[in-house]
């Protein structure tokens, strides 16, 4: 889901005529906030870009208070101020717009583009037409479901079933990407119609009784970012826009089973007629990796990654299933999960600053996946489908230990990150 709206209607309240500052600097730097927060970017980062941006072009950022829902911007140079208040909205942006527009972003840090230029490619990179194709949504949908599918299903057949779901899910995201009012039920539409067949499935005997076939073909909607990133900016002392993430996040999980209640009882099937797996023999040693590979191709085609930064993703998605393979086999899972983020958000950081150039966002963004938070999350909450309650509260306290250590390997990770320099 990706979201739209037009960022040329902000207007920004000065309090002084700002004479001696660069004209539209402020306009510039609001609508690049509302950018990057529709881009999802973590609030700590976009405040340090801001910043950054305010030092090149010579003037003072005395205030930069940004959150999901709005931002402060508060600039001066000498004896002139001026503030600006807008609001703005999280979601989702297609990774080759958040790639160009952390193109803009470097420019800007080094002065190179006039404020003017820069509300002007803004306005290009956001409000881009972008037209209907359906086979790119439902080929990359079913790539995307596969490629996850093989780093949990245990078979050929569930595999198939897998991306078939997949595919379905295609089509209905592609047919309700340019429907604002059909976007607000899509968790729960989709939810629905992929559980009620995976559970027709299991009723005619087609498929084996396991929930984690619903995961890849769900895990576009499945908020494991949106919560790891509140869990991160909570760990960053950013009380107020991690706690709204996570109740965002919360809220979807919520809908998805919503959603999939609804499709079991209509099946008619019995809670105890399937069974909840976390754990799934591989196909063999080469799946994971030959999963990767796909799960990548379609993200290609999901999530419009550019050309030149597929080599930057494949090696953090490689790099992040490393650490997190390695994490695992040590100490655990949750290890494992502490593990996958540190090394996913070290290796994005150097590679940003790298020739490669992958923008550190563009390449962090399709690895969460990997680390499936939210599968877990979800899994977890669907035992509640069977009844079997305290197994659901025993889950649902690892999933948020899960997310704790995830966020903590993303702190840790900055920490260690950020006296990276590359020749």
């Amino acid at each position: 889901m990706y979201p739209g709206g037009n960022l040329g209607n902000i207007n920004p309240t000065n309090i002084s005529d700002g004479g001696d500052l660069p004209p539209n600097l402020l306009e510039f730097l609001t609508e690049l906030a509302r950018a990057m927060t529709a881009a999802g970017i973590a609030v700590m980062t976009i405040e340090a870009i801001l910043k950054n941006i305010c030092r090149a072009y010579g003037v003072k950022a005395q205030e930069v208070i940004d959150f999901p829902t709005f931002v402060l911007i508060k600039i001066s140079d000498g004896n002139s101020k001026a503030l600006a208040v807008t609001g703005q909205k999280p979601g989702l942006l297609p990774l080759d717009q958040v790639s160009r527009l952390y193109e803009l972003i470097y420019q800007a840090e080094n002065a190179e583009i006039t404020p003017e230029q820069g509300i002007n490619r803004i306005n290009e990179i956001i409000n881009v037409k972008r037209q209907h194709k359906y086979i790119r949504h439902i080929l990359g949908y079913a790539l995307y479901s596969t490629g996850l599918g093989m780093l949990l299903l245990p078979t050929t057949n569930e595999l198939l079933f897998c991306g078939a779901l997949g595919a379905i899910v295609g089509l209905i995201v592609g047919y309700s990407e340019d429907k604002p009012r059909l976007n607000l039920i899509l968790p729960v539409l989709v939810a629905f119609l992929v559980s009620m067949i995976f559970f027709f499935g299991v009723k005619q005997g087609m498929v084996k009784g396991s929930l984690t076939i619903l995961v890849p073909a769900l895990s576009y909607f499945i908020p494991g970012a949106v919560l790891a990133t509140g869990m991160y900016e909570l760990a960053a002392n950013n009380v107020i826009s991690g706690s709204s993430r996570l109740v965002q996040g919360v809220v979807i999980l919520l809908l998805l089973l919503f959603g999939v209640l609804i499709g079991l009882q209509v099946v008619g099937l019995s809670a105890g007629a399937y069974m909840v797996a976390y754990l799934a023999t591989p196909l063999g040693w080469w799946a994971p990796y030959i999963g990767i590979l796909v799960f990548t191709l379609g993200m290609y085609l999901l999530m419009s990654i550019r050309n030149r930064d597929m080599l930057g993703v494949l090696m953090v998605l490689f790099a992040t299933f490393g650490g997190l393979q390695i994490g695992n086999y040590l100490l655990g899972g949750l290890f494992g999960a502490f593990l996958g983020s540190a090394v996913m958000t070290m290796v994005g950081t150097y590679l940003e600053r790298s020739k490669i150039k992958t923008p550190y966002y563009v390449s962090i963004i399709p690895a969460f996946w990997i680390l499936v938070p939210g599968s877990l999350g979800f899994i977890s909450l669907a035992t509640l489908a069977g009844q079997n309650y305290s197994a659901s509260i025993t889950n649902l306290i690892m999933v948020v230990l899960t997310f704790v250590a995830i966020s903590m390997g993303l702190v840790i990770g900055a920490v260690i990150a950020d006296p990276l320099k590359i020749e």
